[in-house]
C-alpha cells in the first residue's frame, strides 16, 4: 500500500509537469504572436517608439509608412516592373530591402518627433502663408492615399495626415534653429547624418522592436501585381 507521502510525491510531480507544460505553451504562443504580422488599421494605438518619454503610435507612424513604401516601390519598378515584390526581398549589406525600409522610416519618425518636441520649447510660430502651405501638402498627400485606397489599408483619416504634416513642418523649423546653434549646415542634422546621430545621443528614445518588426513593409499600403 502506498504511503501518504508517496502519494503526495506523485501528486507534486504531476503538478510540476502541468506547470511546465503551461509555461511552454505560453512561451510558444507569445513567440507566435511576436512573429504575427500586424493588421495596421486594427493596431493604430500600438506604441512603436518612445521619444523623450512620449509615446509614438502606429497612427503617428502611418504617413512615414506610406511615404517610405512609395519611395522604395519606385525602385522596385525599376528593378523588375513585372514583379515588384521581388525587389523588397533583395538582401543588402544592411539587411533585406523591406527591413532597411522599415528601419529608415523609423529613423525619420524619431528625428521628426524629437525636433517637434524641441520646436515646442522655442518661441516660434507659423505665418498664415506657412499654415496654408502645410494644409496644401497635407491635402495632396491625402488625395494620393485615397486615390489608391491606401488610407483604408492604413486606417487613418485626413486629420491624421494633417497632424503629421504639421509636426514635420515644426521639425524642419526647429532643425534650422539648432543647425544655427551648433554652427552646422541644416543638412547636417538630417535623420541619416552622423551629426544628428551624435545629437540624438543626448536624448532618450526607444524603439519597440516587438511592434516595429511585425510591420511587413512592402505589403502595408502596396498591392503587388
Amino acid at each position: 500500500m502506498k504511503t501518504f507521502w508517496e502519494s503526495m510525491k506523485k501528486f507534486r510531480v504531476l503538478w510540476i509537469l502541468v506547470l511546465v507544460f503551461a509555461i511552454l505553451a505560453f512561451a510558444a504562443n507569445q513567440s507566435r504572436l511576436s512573429r504575427q504580422e500586424i493588421v495596421y488599421p486594427e493596431s493604430l494605438d500600438m506604441v512603436v517608439a518612445t521619444v523623450q518619454g512620449k509615446d509614438f503610435t502606429l497612427r503617428d507612424f502611418a504617413v512615414y509608412v506610406a511615404h517610405q513604401e512609395d519611395a522604395v516601390q519606385d525602385l522596385a519598378f525599376a528593378y523588375d516592373m513585372d514583379d515588384t515584390r521581388k525587389y523588397w526581398n533583395v538582401r543588402t549589406d544592411m539587411g533585406f530591402v523591406n527591413q532597411v525600409a522599415r528601419n529608415e522610416a523609423m529613423s525619420m519618425a524619431i528625428h521628426d518627433e524629437l525636433f517637434y518636441q524641441l520646436y515646442q520649447e522655442l518661441d516660434m510660430d507659423f505665418s498664415e502663408e506657412d499654415l496654408s502651405l502645410i494644409q496644401n501638402n497635407a491635402d495632396d498627400f491625402w488625395a494620393d492615399l485615397v486615390d489608391e485606397e491606401k488610407d483604408t489599408r492604413l486606417g487613418i483619416g485626413k486629420e491624421d495626415v494633417y497632424n503629421t504634416m504639421y509636426k514635420i513642418a515644426c521639425s524642419q523649423k526647429a532643425q534650422l534653429v539648432y543647425a544655427g546653434i551648433l554652427a552646422v549646415d541644416e543638412e547636417d542634422l538630417d535623420y541619416d547624418s552622423e551629426v544628428f546621430l551624435d545629437f540624438l545621443s543626448d536624448y532618450e528614445y526607444e524603439v519597440n522592436d516587438k511592434v516595429l518588426n511585425r510591420l511587413d513593409f512592402g505589403d502595408i499600403t502596396l498591392i503587388h501585381e
